[in-house]
């Protein structure tokens, strides 16, 4: 009965806040993309809503189709008519779909509010990028992408693109007529047709091409193909298979043509009578399926998460380092986070520390369940252990959502720490600093004797947990687990987290400094365009699933 009516309650939930969630519809679009010489790149978005009903908090942003998104930008930003800025918050709530709103569920009633985010990732791994060779045997590297298709954009004015090539510009002047009289840039004719196009210098004095449509209208697909210098480029990583098989073309465009015709003639009344027919028809399946569903609940856990091998994404905090500089000011649990150690079995440390100190009793570990025994002094933890007790005391188990809070608060935490030292130095710091405590402690001789059995990774992982357990003075029990990770399998993180992190890029993204009050005005024939990518053969009639808009 406790699962029937938490469902009742999140449906409940999803109604009240699709009833008053705000709507918009979308001004502009720009897309700049940082191309790198290997093929990565940083992809930044800057999207204008005018807000038709309050109060308006963001979007969903998805249809990136192969282009696999790294890393978001903590520097994500808005900024409304009145120049107030807003911090966003970037949750991911689908495969490919992320839900984009101001953080600290704040809104905006009225006016027009342009929001600029942007993320790394990788346009040789997906296809994009990759090299071919022209008629005469030339070896060429093409750049064939699309940014992301947006609903609620049928007042759209333009839709820009903007690359910014890895090239560095070796003169000044006529940068426009250099390009097309030396084909520097080779572009396919479609292109030529679709777009105004204009090449400049960009940021860092580096060649920038732009591509911009007026007018573009809902669901436009932002398309663009051409063909770059090979010597630009180190692409010598990518596999043999990619070669082969990554061709520039647009063969899914009758697809795409079809798929739009059928967006035009979807009837938004009707699709949401269908949402609420879904709907009453999930609960009455809840109602007369519940104990089914309890019976098989057991089953479909081993299967999700069963011998999950998941790593923390690398934290990236090399960009501004100084060379011998050591972060020493790191917590037990942020060592961890900072040498590498996949998060489950950080988690799998504590909880069994948490069971140990006689908090908690363990009823099952597939998937992690714990019972509560005694509570503990929640105001002599640290931030990371109170999240952790407080996540499992409510309701005894984990859920996605707060492991993954949790990794972002280190991530933010380690980041404001560790933001100019030197990674390398500052790991082997903290090894030696473990490495030396153990001495002290006579333990080193169990952890070199481990280290001839496994890895030197794994040797550090259990240095750190007897290093953890005791120098945590309000921890009384000293009698420590001997298999503290044996829980990492049991710890529900999805293998594809999504994480926030410093990105390093020339693209000049500050909208107060460079074009928010004046950005309409400033705009010209030689403005860029966007890009889409969401297509293939499968595409299903309920589009909201892989386009972005969906103000809310």
């Amino acid at each position: 009965m406790k699962h029937f009516k938490f469902v009742i309650f999140l449906l409940l939930l999803a109604f009240v806040k699709f009833t008053y969630a705000g709507k918009g519809n979308i001004v502009f679009v720009e897309t700049d993309v940082d191309l790198s010489p290997d093929g990565s790149a940083v992809v930044a978005y800057t999207v204008q809503w005018q807000i038709t009903e309050p109060m308006f908090h963001g979007f969903y942003f998805s249809g990136n189709d192969k282009l696999r998104i790294e890393a978001f930008s903590d520097n994500c930003y808005a900024v409304d008519d009145q120049n107030n800025e807003y911090k966003l918050s970037i949750s991911k709530v689908g495969d490919d779909k992320y839900d984009i709103v101001l953080a600290d569920g704040k809104g905006v009633a009225s006016g027009k509010i342009t929001y600029v985010f942007y993320f790394a990732t990788n346009f040789a791994e997906a296809g994009y990028v990759n090299r071919t060779t022209n008629e005469y045997g030339k070896e060429l590297v093409y750049f064939n992408w699309s940014p992301v298709q947006w609903d609620e954009a049928y007042n759209q004015e333009h839709y820009t693109l903007r690359i910014l090539f890895p090239d560095s510009l070796t003169y000044d002047k006529n940068i426009r007529e250099r390009v097309y009289s030396d084909s520097i840039i080779l572009t396919e004719k479609w292109v030529n047709e679709n777009y105004i196009i204009d090449y400049v210098k960009g940021p860092k004095n580096r060649l920038q091409g732009i591509f911009h449509k007026n007018n573009p209208g809902n669901m436009y697909q932002m398309s663009v193909q051409l063909y770059m210098p090979a010597k630009w480029f180190n692409l010598s990583k990518l596999s043999k298979y990619v070669f082969e098989t990554q061709t520039p073309e647009s063969s899914y465009d009758k697809i795409t043509q079809a798929y739009e015709r059928e967006l035009q003639a979807l009837d938004h009344r009707k699709l949401l009578i269908g949402l609420i027919v879904l709907i009453i028809a999930f609960v009455v399946i809840i109602i007369s399926k519940q104990s089914s569903l309890l019976k098989a609940k057991k089953g479909i856990d081993e299967i999700r998460w069963d011998n999950l091998d998941w790593t923390p994404p690398q934290l990236e905090l090399s960009t501004f380092q100084t060379k011998g500089k050591i972060c020493t000011d790191l917590t037990s649990l942020e060592v961890a986070f900072y040498l590498g150690f996949p998060i489950k079995r950080i988690v799998s440390a504590i909880v069994k520390t948490f069971v140990n100190e006689g908090y908690f009793k363990i009823i099952n570990t597939n998937p992690l369940r714990v019972e509560k025994l005694t509570a503990p002094d929640l105001s002599k933890f640290n931030d990371y252990e109170k999240r952790l007790y407080e996540s499992l005391s409510d309701d005894g188990e984990f859920s996605q959502f707060e492991l993954e809070d949790l990794m972002n608060l280190a991530v933010q935490n380690i980041r404001e720490k560790a933001w100019d030292a030197d990674v390398e130095a500052t790991k082997e710091y903290y090894k030696n600093t473990m490495a030396d405590w153990a001495k002290t402690k006579n333990i080193e001789n169990e952890a070199q004797d481990k280290a001839t059995e496994e890895d030197n990774n794994l040797n550090n992982e259990r240095l750190w947990y007897y290093w953890y357990r005791y120098r945590t003075l309000y921890f009384l029990n000293h009698n420590v687990d001997n298999k503290p990770y044996d829980l990492a399998t049991a710890i529900p993180i999805d293998t594809d987290h999504i994480v926030i992190s410093h990105i390093q890029t020339d693209l000049p993204l500050n909208l107060n400094v460079c074009h928010n009050a004046c950005h309409n005005a400033c705009h010209s024939a030689c403005h860029s365009a966007c890009h889409s990518a969401c297509h293939s053969a499968c595409h299903s009639a309920c589009h909201s699933a892989c386009v972005s808009g969906g103000s809310h």
